[in-house]
């Protein structure tokens, strides 16, 4: 089966795509092609990916279709492999030039270092999608490929991977949208004033926008989890009911927000331990049926369900009160074994070394040219030894950057024995 693929060059000089009826003609010749093979969400297999910060990992142990739990994204895989997957923001700029389109979901960046993943499954909020038009969006250094999926399902558009990179759904932009799946997400914290005022972030968002992502951009708050999911229409106006208190702005329009920042839509201060909170379209007519929000106090950056690992630059440490700072020279030290048999892509990392000076133009041939990794890692590491303190540091930092799961795991391991 081949894929309708349409190649767009950034430049808006070179940029060709005809016109919202080619777009519509291959919609309906990929649609064709769904009639000889079908993909199904019925197999796929959940996961709970291992995730440091904004980067997610899912270490797939056989083939078959397995479903993250967090971004909703299935993975189809024809073996053993390793998929490691962030969201990037949409810069709506390379869009110039592709007509009416708009994006339609989160972008995502994703990376097979096995080579095991043959389709991708990216998640929709479309009620209507069999209107919408859904195409996948692939960026490719300056290039855009507009690929037209194999299937389009009640929840996710389905494409096969001819390489990987940026992957994002857009869509159509309609005069007259019709509703999609969406979330109410709420956030609050204490107010240092003297009324002990409380502050309520009310967020509307699409429904493929993962939870997590917009819970790391509010680490000062607590996030309030109940049933989110309504239906909500882009571009109309909806107002929060939270009586006696009234939100800023009193009415506010639902634009589908794709990040980076996740501004909250409303703001409420109120003067009380707990507050019913609703959703109004402009009719009056209650579209997020109320919840009765409970505010209890509790340590900002935290829900029920979290307690993050955090990893800084030249350095390493846990959020616990038994672990110790641990230096980048000295987790280098104390990890040597481990790092010299399990950090791959050596020469990712000594090339930024030898960008900051602090590799020879020899010692980089030399690990250059040396075979398998085990064997770079034990050169680069009499270069570490005989740089001392500070290039171990830096060593850690672009570790932490490069393989921030091999650094946890360590760090993990080394905190359990400090116990």
């Amino acid at each position: 089966m081949q894929e309708s693929v349409l190649l767009v060059e950034k430049s808006l000089s070179r940029v060709s795509m005809s016109s919202d009826d080619s777009l519509a003609k291959s919609t309906s010749s990929a649609s064709a092609q769904t009639g000889t093979e079908h993909f199904s969400m019925a197999a796929a297999e959940g996961f709970s990916p291992e995730m440091h910060h904004n980067l997610y990992r899912f270490q797939c142990p056989y083939a078959g279709q397995f479903q993250c739990s967090e971004t909703h994204l299935v993975f189809k895989m024809e073996g053993k492999g390793e998929v490691l997957y962030r969201i990037e923001p949409w810069d709506t700029r390379s869009l110039d030039g592709l007509g009416q389109m708009q994006p339609a979901g989160p972008l995502y960046s994703i990376d097979c270092f096995e080579g095991s993943l043959s389709h991708l499954h990216l998640p929709h909020c479309e009620i209507q999608y069999e209107e919408n038009q859904l195409v996948v969006a692939h960026f490719t250094g300056d290039n855009i490929e507009i690929i037209q999926p194999l299937n389009v399902t009640s929840t996710h558009a389905i494409i096969n991977i001819q390489g990987l990179s940026l992957y994002g759904l857009l869509k159509k932009f309609i005069l007259h949208p019709s509703p999609i799946n969406a979330q109410v997400l709420l956030f609050y914290k204490e107010m240092m004033d003297k009324r002990r005022r409380k502050q309520l972030n009310i967020h509307l968002l699409p429904g493929n926008v993962p939870e997590k992502e917009v819970k790391d951009k509010n680490e000062d708050v607590i996030y309030f989890k109940t049933s989110s999911t309504c239906k909500l229409i882009p571009g109309r106006k909806y107002r929060p009911l939270c009586d006696p208190y009234v939100s800023e702005p009193k009415v506010g329009k639902f634009e589908p927000d794709y990040g980076p920042n996740y501004h909250p839509t409303f703001v409420v201060f109120l003067q009380a331990e707990e507050v019913t909170v609703s959703l109004l379209d402009k009719d009056g007519t209650e579209v997020w049926e109320p919840h009765q929000i409970l505010l209890t106090t509790k340590k900002p950056g935290y829900s029920t369900e979290t307690s993050p690992l955090r990893m800084e630059a030249g350095a390493v440490f846990v959020d616990e009160p038994r672990k110790e700072l641990i230096s980048g020279a000295e987790f280098v030290d104390t990890h040597r074994k481990e790092l010299i048999q399990r950090v791959s892509s050596v020469m990712e990392i000594v090339d930024w070394l030898h960008s900051k000076n602090m590799i020879t133009d020899e010692m980089y041939s030399n690990i250059q040219i040396a075979t398998p990794s085990q064997n770079q890692m034990r050169i680069l590491y009499r270069v570490l030894d005989t740089g001392g303190k500070a290039v171990k540091a830096e060593f850690c930092k672009v570790l932490k950057e490069k393989q921030p799961f091999l650094v946890d795991e360590l760090e993990v391991l080394q905190g359990l024995v400090n116990l």
